[in-house]
């Protein structure tokens, strides 16, 4: 059992997330991935992510952008958000993997330096602000979703969002 399905396993025992919300990419889904964004590696946790439940992880977290589709089109959205927007250098991002963006404003990424690691911790962009590493690795923030999933989804229903 990979770690994605360990954290994914008692989501779906406790009816909180469907199998079948769950659809992960394939290896040629991964391969298209890494040419649209011009990369020859991803992380390993985040390779395990996109087989296991990558391809729509909407099941894991609605927060941000980062389906399979989106991501195709992510580092492009990275260089409007950096360049056009705020008149930046791309340059830092060029080789970089961007797994998810958020409103027009952010995005996360793995650097060039990280892209053939087990577990790194990635970076964020987030407009004109200086990048930050997130404090955690890939795996810890996917835990990190995985235990707030309970609560977002009471909050959602307290709401009376579905």
């Amino acid at each position: 059992m990979s770690y994605v399905e360990s954290l994914a396993r008692p989501l779906i025992d406790n009816g909180l997330v469907t199998l079948q919300a769950i659809e992960g990419c394939s290896d040629a889904d991964i391969a298209a991935l890494l040419a649209a964004q011009g990369v020859d590696a991803i992380p390993e946790s985040y390779r395990q992510f996109l087989s296991f439940g990558g391809k729509n992880p909407y099941w894991l977290t609605r927060t941000g952008e980062w389906d399979y589709e989106w991501l195709l089109e992510a580092k492009q959205t990275a260089r409007e958000i950096v360049v056009d927007d705020h008149g930046l250098d791309f340059a830092p991002f060029e080789d970089a993997f961007i797994f998810q963006t958020h409103q027009g404003y952010m995005f996360y990424y793995f650097r060039a330096d990280d892209l053939r690691a087990a577990d790194p911790h990635f970076w964020i962009y987030s407009e004109q602000q200086p990048v930050q590493p997130n404090s955690q690795t890939f795996n810890e923030w996917l835990k990190e979703l995985a235990d707030y999933l309970p609560r977002a989804i009471e909050l959602r229903r307290k709401m009376g969002i579905q």
